[in-house]
């Protein structure tokens, strides 16, 4: 009996011992004993261990226990994107990615949402066409969120869902060449006007905007300089380009087009970012920290840095009716609007009076035209 219980406590020291010595077996025992979950495999020849963020920029496999919970814990998010797309998205000569949604996605996933550590962005998944972008996440798991001018609604493709608008308060904007003779909107209805090809919203916009215009859809395929509106007006196939200002600010860099109005009366285009219809905690975490990126005076220099724009036809001078009003430190559009029209929900006009492209876009010390 006493040899049976020699070698009892001998296997137990064995067990004991081989514990605390061996991690690995460690880690079987813990989770045997339901002391931990598991966590993904890795390759390092220990069966079980935490997963560590990628620091090589390569793209990341999905791990389990959810998309928000992989980007966490692999410090990588993995985004669909067009390319080019300026100026949200394109490669410098270097080949580095740059662009508007770049720079918004390092603040967004700066915030606390998103573990609170350094999430870096994986945009190897290219796509040459817009609606593509959001298609990818139906495509497999090789990417986590689509990002690009996207205005699609939650029930536009199936599986895929939306966040709140990451970039809001523009419009679609007349483009004609500076010369031309269309110098007003009221000036360019009747004439042969040019809408992006497989934008509805666009077209239905065009429509009640212009009803005596010809509408022609164009497509938006780059010439040997990376342009497409100035090929069209040029060759006068149309007389003038409704499209998204954003998109169309890098468009008009070098050419002899301009912005006759950057935001049509009426127009208002909002970009939002898509996910999984699924992963509704990501969907959270992208709405709050999208409030929270969107709120902070960085996020309007972030605006003014890539959509202000040289090519905006002059505002025409104050007439005997109006007035003008120099722009001091702490003003917005709205609150001009309540002082000098009664009323901060006429802020509109204000900025079509003076060729606004968004309301954030005034600075200290600018004149302008109040109109009755």
């Amino acid at each position: 009996m006493s040899k049976v219980i020699s070698g009892i406590f001998i296997l137990i020291l064995v067990l004991v011992g081989g514990y605390f010595v061996d991690d690995g077996y460690k880690a079987k025992v813990d989770h045997l004993l339901r002391k931990e979950a598991p966590v993904a495999q890795s390759t390092n020849g220990s069966e079980w261990s935490d997963p560590k963020p990628d620091t090589s920029g390569k793209t990341v496999k999905a791990q389990s226990g959810g998309t928000l919970a992989n980007i966490i814990s692999t410090g990588v998010v993995r985004v669909s994107v067009q390319s080019p797309s300026k100026p949200f998205y394109f490669r410098d000569n270097r080949g580095t990615a740059r662009g508007f949604n770049v720079d918004f996605m390092k603040t967004l996933f700066a915030q606390t949402e998103f573990g609170g550590h350094e999430i870096k962005l994986d945009t190897e998944h290219e796509v040459d066409a817009y609606e593509k972008v959001p298609k990818q996440l139906l495509q497999g798991t090789a990417v986590d969120i689509a990002i690009d001018g996207l205005t699609f609604n939650d029930d536009d493709l199936k599986g895929v869902a939306y966040t709140i608008p990451y970039v809001k308060d523009f419009g679609y904007a007349l483009i004609a060449q500076n010369n031309s003779s269309i110098t007003s909107v009221g000036a360019a209805d009747g004439k042969t006007m040019g809408v992006l090809k497989g934008d509805p919203d666009a077209m239905a916009f065009a429509k009640r905007t212009f009803p005596k215009s010809r509408l022609v859809e164009l497509s938006d395929k780059a010439d040997a300089n990376g342009k497409w509106i100035v090929g069209y007006i040029d060759s006068h196939q149309v007389d003038a380009v409704i499209y998204d200002y954003p998109f169309a600010v890098a468009e008009l860099e070098g050419t002899d087009m301009q912005f006759v109005s950057p935001k049509l009366a009426g127009s208002n285009i909002e970009y939002k970012i898509a996910v999984r219809s699924g992963d509704r905690d990501l969907l959270e975490a992208l709405n709050a920290a999208i409030r929270k990126a969107t709120a902070s005076d960085a996020y309007t220099e972030m605006l003014k840095t890539y959509f202000m724009s040289n090519k905006i036809a002059a505002v025409r001078s104050a007439n005997t009716n109006e007035t003008v009003y120099a722009v001091v430190r702490g003003d917005t559009l709205s609150t001009i609007a309540q002082t000098h029209l009664g009323d901060k929900m006429r802020y509109p006009e204000i900025q079509s009076r003076n060729n606004l492209a968004n309301p954030n876009f005034i600075s200290v010390g600018q004149k302008l035209v109040i109109p009755k």
